[in-house]
């Protein structure tokens, strides 16, 4: 079964993961920089994420989810 999920987001975002649990660890790094991102995140599904940043990023962000 698949228990991982990349994305890459430019803003605020909902991510489908599909991982079917709100059980998972969502790690952002800047896909320039590659420094480690924080922001706020919510799962409001099984299968959904949602990443909010109070200030737009410069540069696109990876999102790495893991269940």
């Amino acid at each position: 079964p698949t228990t991982s999920y990349t994305a890459t987001i430019s803003a605020s975002a909902t991510v489908t993961h599909n991982l079917g649990t709100k059980d998972v660890i969502i790690q952002l790094y800047d896909t320039v920089t590659n420094e480690t991102i924080y922001a706020d995140i919510a799962r409001p599904t099984v299968n959904t994420s949602t990443v909010s940043f109070a200030v737009v990023p410069a540069n696109p962000i990876r999102v790495l989810i893991q269940k």
